[in-house]
């Protein structure tokens, strides 16, 4: 992606002055580009950093190509005495703002192509992989860890939790406001609707909504009916 793509991609519905400091923000990281390959395990070319973003162990995270980090996202990776933690986002994948993506001792793998949008959480404790070509709207939380609560007789937080880990194939479109809890995997071109609690997996391009998700069709099922 060039500069003059990124310029376009990056000011599109912005005013004036916004502009200009997103012009200056692209400046900076051209020129902090060999800085940021001494600090991060690994970092691809045209990425865009926003000076507003916060950032913690980038030896331990890995950026590819044209990956694009906005204003006020936060990306920590807690080692939680695991060296291997980690944060890898692919080729042409877009952290929007206010977006948290933290480890928790596990690992978010975040294949190329993906959006992530605003005030997501993705969280790494039992491993955290998504896929290609990816679609993840607003508010949306991704735990792959579960306390345990069973016992009354001590409080829930010193109970020993479960860390399965959750999986989301390529091409899938997650809606807004969706929470997906641990030991889910949803399977490649499946859909989830607003607002849906998903905690079992959903089968390949099928439609899932509700509390609990539950599948309604499968893709393509309209088109077969003309």
């Amino acid at each position: 992606m060039s500069i003059g793509r990124n310029i376009k991609n990056l000011t599109r519905g912005r005013t004036i002055p916004e502009i200009i400091l997103r012009i200056l923000d692209l400046a900076w990281n051209k020129i902090n580009y060999p800085y940021y390959k001494l600090l991060f395990r690994n970092v691809g070319k045209n990425i865009y950093i926003s000076r507003k973003s916060y950032i913690e162990h980038k030896k331990n995270i890995l950026l590819g190509d044209n990956v694009t980090i906005e204003d006020y996202a936060y990306l920590r990776v807690d080692l939680h005495n695991n060296p291997q933690s980690e944060i890898v986002i692919g080729d042409n994948t877009h952290i929007h703002a206010f977006t948290i993506i933290r480890t928790y001792g596990g690992f978010v793998k975040i294949g190329k192509n993906c959006s992530i949008n605003s005030f997501c959480a993705l969280f790494g404790h039992g491993g955290l992989e998504i896929g290609d070509y990816v679609r993840i709207a607003y508010h949306t939380i991704i735990v792959p860890f579960n306390h345990g609560f069973e016992r009354t007789d001590i409080p829930i937080y010193l109970q020993p939790g479960s860390a399965k880990g959750i999986k989301i194939e390529d091409d899938v479109w997650i809606g807004a406001n969706v929470v997906i809890t641990d030991g889910v995997t949803i399977h490649k071109g499946a859909v989830i609707g607003a607002g849906a609690v998903v905690t079992k997996d959903i089968p390949p391009y099928s439609i899932a909504v509700g509390v609990p998700a539950r599948v309604i069709r499968k893709r393509g099922e309209m088109l077969e009916r003309k």
